[in-house]
């Protein structure tokens, strides 16, 4: 198993690509913590989890008091972290001219600040030769006309935090990349993509069909095991050839 005895904290795990992304970790060999926000019940498909090796614990990204504390318990208990996983993520679609500071606030604040904090809060507890994964979005490189923020704080995500956060950690052997799904069916995708977007991404696509959570899963792992030690401040696109 690529993962065995490593601590894997992913956020925002009680649903999506994040959920798929902690059971591969399970079952690669990590203790893993998942995380929640307003949503306290895991998803009907976490019967696949591992009961003797996962957490699973509220998280608020916008609150650095709440992420300090979460590194805290999961330090206190394992000894020290190895994976940080920043998945938590909001969209508030609106057209260009008619979104507020309040909705783009809300969105910056989880995707692109909440990313940031971890990025900074974990510096005490991750060991050296760990791992940073943020997730990224296909919407940074394709932005489109109801979704500036989400756009902006991906774009910022992708091609600001990673790479920074890459040269501050370096020193200790700490990686910190990217991954950055294209369309993924998943409930998000469901509630913020207009049915025309739908169709037009999936028929630009070369592979000519949605990512499923379980394509970014695999990434997620190769990027925080061994396999991928010679590889930091990387954007890796998972898109099925989209671009």
């Amino acid at each position: 198993m690529k993962l065995e005895g490593k601590v894997a904290v992913v956020t925002g795990s009680s649903t999506g690509i994040g959920l798929a992304i902690a059971k591969r970790y399970l079952q690669e060999g990590a203790n893993t913590v998942l995380t929640y926000h307003t949503n306290r019940c895991l998803q009907s498909d976490s019967d696949g989890l591992y009961p003797m090796k996962w957490d699973y614990l509220y998280l608020d990204v916008t609150d650095r008091t709440s992420i300090r504390s979460l590194f805290q318990q999961v330090f206190d208990k394992y000894g020290g972290i190895d994976i940080l996983v920043n998945n938590a993520g909001i969209n508030r679609p609106a057209d260009f001219n008619l979104q507020t500071d309040r909705e783009w606030d809300a969105v910056t604040d989880v995707c692109l600040k909440g990313a940031w904090r971890c990025c900074q809060e974990i510096d005490p507890f991750i060991r050296p030769n760990g791992a940073i994964i943020n997730i990224g979005s296909l919407s940074a490189r394709n932005a489109g006309p109801r979704t500036p923020s989400y756009n902006a704080a991906k774009a910022a995500v992708e091609y600001g935090l990673t790479k920074c956060a890459a040269k501050y950690y370096a020193p200790r052997k700490i990686r910190v990349n990217c991954i950055s799904p294209g369309v993924v069916a998943n409930e998000f995708t469901e509630k913020t993509m207009a049915p025309w977007i739908k169709t037009f991404n999936q028929e630009r696509c070369l592979l000519k069909r949605w990512g499923t959570v379980e394509d970014i899963a695999g990434p997620a792992v190769f990027l925080a095991s061994d396999d991928s030690s010679y590889i930091t401040g990387h954007v890796l696109h998972v898109d099925g050839g989209f671009l």
